[in-house]
């Protein structure tokens, strides 16, 4: 079956934070909303029959979880990963950032240090802040569009005794590595050394470009995966990031319960009855549609750097290794980032800014590539039009009062 993702789906209408929310800056009138990060394409039509049998059933009350909703994700696993997990490995929750809320509660206490790896998606310094534990930076090396892990850094900071969790984005968002065998190998072994448990983000895990590039953390070596908890979801993957349904997944039963002891205390027990249904359709079901997607968003991705380079050469964007997530590098204009995102203003695009992912994210903006082409292609010649006027007094802020 053919899918089309050229395709252009109106969502007014349908309270979606991404196009109704009228956030200054990011969904003011006459924008193209390119920021949160989800996507502007129907899902499966496999999910949309899932989810309209339960709906005919006119009682919503609570549910369980049938044993298919875990049979679903082990074997997507073993399809898609070549990874043989246990069901007895997972557990749910309703989305990721709850999970990171219940890991902090389950592994560490009021005052520990977590590390994170700027610049990343925000949740991971703001959820340590919220729970009064301490954010240490590890902040990842950066050489033209090329990111990497600050090693030397790295192992000094897993030294420090109250140091007990590290937060891995993996594949990474905003900047959209992969990291290879030898990298996860190099950080589980600082870790487990140094007693420090390592959650894994891998919501972005389906999003990979070449099949067999992305190895979960827990597929690696026993001794370091069973020093791990891993968070997954179908819902980046196939555009169900609204039903709140995702797994925690360790191959230790220690720090599985500890994971399902404070989902408990914390009110975490159910998740999604919608998203239960439209998980296991979209597992079993949803490989062609998501074989076809990944063509399309990396195509979309070589789209803005082509454009980029011919149009805008002060602007350049890597085609990132995974995520429909783009990080797009304006350090070359010089602009103070408060001018950076009036030009966007200017130019009516909702693009994320970079100084939100923390340290290192000055000088660069996210961009959600994931819409129909002709909307891309608007919004890129909108950047290039707001750029070449930046010369004329049009260009320059009011001053503030």
């Amino acid at each position: 079956m053919k899918f089309d993702f050229d395709a252009v789906t109106d969502r007014t209408g349908t309270c979606s934070l991404k196009w109704e929310s009228n956030m200054r800056g990011y969904n003011e009138e006459g924008m193209i909303p390119l920021w949160v990060a989800d996507m502007d394409f129907a899902c499966p039509p496999q999910i949309t029959e899932a989810l309209a049998r339960r709906v005919a059933h006119p009682i919503y009350g609570y549910s369980i979880e049938p044993q298919e909703f875990y049979t679903s994700l082990k074997d997507w696993i073993r399809r898609r990963f070549q990874v043989a997990v246990e069901e007895s490995w997972m557990t749910s929750i309703a989305g990721i950032i709850p999970a990171m809320h219940v890991a902090l509660e389950a592994y560490t206490s009021p005052g520990d240090k977590v590390i994170v790896q700027t610049p990343v998606y925000h949740p991971f310094f703001l959820s340590v802040k919220n729970r009064g534990r301490e954010v240490v930076e590890n902040r990842l090396l950066e050489d033209d569009g090329n990111y990497f892990i600050d090693f030397a850094d790295l192992e000094q900071k897993v030294r420090d005794p109250q140091v007990k969790l590290l937060f891995l984005c993996s594949p990474h968002n905003p900047v959209g590595r992969i990291w290879s065998r030898d990298e996860l190998l190099r950080l589980g072994r600082l870790c487990v050394d140094h007693d420090v448990l390592v959650v894994a983000d891998e919501i972005h895990a389906d999003l990979v470009y070449e099949k067999g590039s992305h190895l979960p953390y827990y597929a690696l070596p026993d001794e370091l995966s069973k020093q791990s908890l891993s968070l997954v979801s179908a819902s980046k993957t196939f555009n169900i990031a609204g039903l709140f349904t995702s797994f925690a997944l360790s191959s230790n039963p220690e720090i599985l319960r500890a994971f399902q002891s404070a989902a408990t205390r914390m009110g975490h027990e159910f998740v999604n009855l919608f998203g239960v249904q439209a998980t296991i359709a979209a597992y079993q079901h949803g490989e062609e549609w998501l074989d076809q997607l990944l063509v399309y968003l990396r195509g979309n991705a070589q789209f803005i750097h082509q454009f980029l380079a011919e149009h805008v050469p002060q602007v350049s964007m890597r085609v990132p290794e995974a995520s429909y997530l783009g990080w797009i590098d304006f350090r070359k204009l010089g602009l103070p980032q408060e001018t950076l995102m009036w030009l966007l203003q200017k130019a009516k695009l909702g693009l994320h800014n970079g100084e939100v992912f923390g340290s290192g994210g000055t000088g660069f903006i996210r961009i959600n590539f994931a819409c129909p082409r002709s909307l891309l292609v608007e919004a890129m010649e909108r950047l290039d039009r707001a750029i070449q006027s930046m010369g004329s007094t049009s260009f320059k802020p009011a001053n503030k009062e």
